[in-house]
This record gives C-alpha cells, sequence and structure tokens, in this order.
C-alpha cells in the first residue's frame, strides 16, 4: 500500500470549489485508498506567476496502483478543471503536483520524486507537515525540519483548519 503526499493549489475561480472538484476527480478516476487533507492556505504567486492569491492545500494517503497512474490522473484533473496543459507561468484552476510516493526518488521527463522544489516552499511545506510526520526521501528530514530552515520569507495564512472528521474542509458563509 504505497503511500503518497500530494500539492494542490489553485488561483482562478471559486478557489475550494476547484480543490474539491479535483479531489473527487481523482476519487472517482483512481485507486485511492484512505487519506488526510491539510488545512487550506492562502499565498501570493511565486516566480511571476499571474492571477489572483493562491489556495493550497496537501493531500496524503495510501494508492493502489502505480505512481505513474496516478500522475497522469492529477494531470487529467487538472486539464478537466480548466487549467492549461503546459503551466509557464499561467494563473491556474487547478494545479496538483505529487510531492511524494512512498519511498520512490526517480526522475524522468514527465515526473521528478520527490517534488524538486518541496523543501524550497512554505505553502508546500506548512500543509504537508500537516499531515505527513516522517523522514522524506531523497531529503533525510520530516517536513517540519524542512520548514525550520525553508529560506521562503513569503506570507502564509490559514484559510480552512485541517478536517477533524469527515474528509473536507468545513466552509461556513
Amino acid at each position: 500500500m504505497p503511500e503518497f503526499a500530494l500539492g494542490m493549489g489553485c488561483n482562478l475561480g471559486d478557489r475550494t470549489h476547484n480543490m474539491l472538484e479535483g479531489i473527487r476527480f481523482l476519487l472517482s478516476r483512481s485507486r485511492m485508498g484512505t487519506f488526510k487533507l491539510s488545512g487550506v492556505y492562502e499565498t501570493q504567486p511565486l516566480d511571476n506567476v499571474g492571477g489572483n492569491d493562491f489556495y493550497n492545500c496537501v493531500l496524503a494517503g495510501v494508492y493502489y496502483g502505480p505512481v505513474e497512474k496516478l500522475h497522469q490522473d492529477c494531470r487529467e484533473a487538472e486539464i478537466f478543471l480548466g487549467s492549461a496543459a503546459h503551466k509557464n507561468g499561467a494563473a491556474r484552476a487547478l494545479d496538483m503536483d505529487l510531492l511524494l510516493y512512498e519511498d520512490t526518488v526517480m526522475e524522468n521527463e514527465n515526473l521528478i520524486l520527490p517534488h524538486p522544489r518541496l523543501h524550497l516552499r512554505k505553502f508546500v511545506l506548512v500543509p504537508l507537515a500537516e499531515v505527513w510526520d516522517k523522514v522524506l526521501p531523497g531529503l533525510g528530514s520530516t517536513p517540519a525540519q524542512l520548514l525550520d530552515v525553508c529560506p521562503d520569507d513569503s506570507k502564509i495564512t490559514r484559510v480552512f483548519e485541517m478536517p477533524e472528521r469527515g474528509c473536507f474542509w468545513e466552509v461556513s458563509s
């Protein structure tokens, strides 16, 4: 039962809705087992990405299939929700990045694991630390340890708490 962690973000449209629909898409299409969701955090776009501020979260869980299939399902969820097939600085209705897959350390033309910049980004490390307390493959530290030395000084604001019960965030109007 391989465990994985997936970072999600969006800065177009109804950001909460887009993330929920992305999760629903994965649940309907993939071999997902049990999973946990982090809280949702709001951050400013980095690296000259256009659009509004991002909502970011991490989904960690068990997957009953090959890493390539999970990666493909993530790409299809992004396209289904209106994101461009090639990101290249574009605003995103949904962005799903596979951060970790068990102990896998790999690099090919489609996928690098662990994600090559996860240790440099607070918007990844803060939610990842909520749902993953193990040492990260290839990095030798836990997300919390990496957060202590992360060079990213950007502002990150919690929007929704980590779900205490059920599987989705409680959204109040």
